[in-house]
């Protein structure tokens, strides 16, 4: 049987994130023939399943539901009710994810770019071969590739991430019940971030890092400032220290 020849675009996309689904709006925009592949279930990449849209969705609820904003302006004691909080942010987070979703798709279809998913592999330097989750394999070939595969979290041989009770950025997102203290190691923007969140709902936070302040991108004086706005809000630094082993019992 002779195999199918590629179906071809102007431009092929691998990975449908903020960067992927941008480049294939644009080109589609220009009038340029696009197919986009994504092999997740959903559209959209850590931006809107993982990363970006989750964190500040789960930020955003946790500053309200807990009144810290309230308390600021008010001056009013909010007490929460740990059973099934989680869960009800959760809630809340997915209905924004829902909604990115449906208008990515919506913008993409509306430009009439090809939207495939599956796992894309290189055959050579213009043709990629998708195989879907049922094994349909379809042939694409494009005068131009864009790779946009996004990133993942890195997993440190020091921690079992097979561990119930330990998570890379992106398990943070499905934990059911809320815990007691929190150790985040690394003072970037991600563990930043989900520190105050945490933070917000009573949690008590640690953060560790090896470097002696937070967030070395910015200047210093922002940096010192929103520092002392989370140590205001409980959470405790742990600066110039490096994790060398994590026990984590049951």
């Amino acid at each position: 049987m002779t195999e199918a020849l590629p179906e071809l675009y102007d431009l092929v996309v691998i990975g449908s994130g903020p960067s992927g689904s941008s480049g294939a709006l644009a080109a589609s925009y220009f009038g340029k023939k696009v197919a986009l592949i994504e092999r997740a279930k959903n559209v959209g990449g850590a931006g809107i399943n993982t990363g970006t849209i989750p964190s500040k969705a789960l930020r955003e609820s946790a500053l309200m539901l807990s009144g810290s904003r309230a308390r600021k302006m008010f001056g009013i004691k909010v007490t929460l009710q740990r059973e099934n909080l989680l869960e009800n942010l959760s809630y809340l987070s997915q209905n924004v994810q829902h909604a990115l979703r449906v208008q990515t798709e919506y913008r993409l279809h509306n430009r009439d770019a090809t939207l495939l998913h599956g796992q894309a592999t290189l055959v050579d330097a213009n043709t990629v071969r998708v195989e879907a989750a049922d094994g349909k394999v379809t042939m694409v070939h494009g005068s131009h590739l864009l790779i946009a595969t996004g990133s993942s979290p890195l997993h440190p041989p020091e921690f079992s991430f097979a561990h119930p009770r330990v998570h890379d950025s992106d398990e943070i997102l499905d934990i059911i019940e809320l815990p007691t203290r929190l150790a985040v190691v690394g003072a970037g923007v991600i563990g930043a971030e989900y520190a105050c969140t945490f933070a917000a709902l009573g949690v008590e936070v640690h953060i560790i890092d090896g470097r002696d302040f937070l967030l070395p991108f910015l200047d210093r004086d922002i940096s010192a400032a929103i520092a002392a706005g989370m140590i205001r809000s409980g959470i405790k630094f742990h600066w110039g220290e490096r994790v060398l082993k994590c026990d984590a019992p049951e």
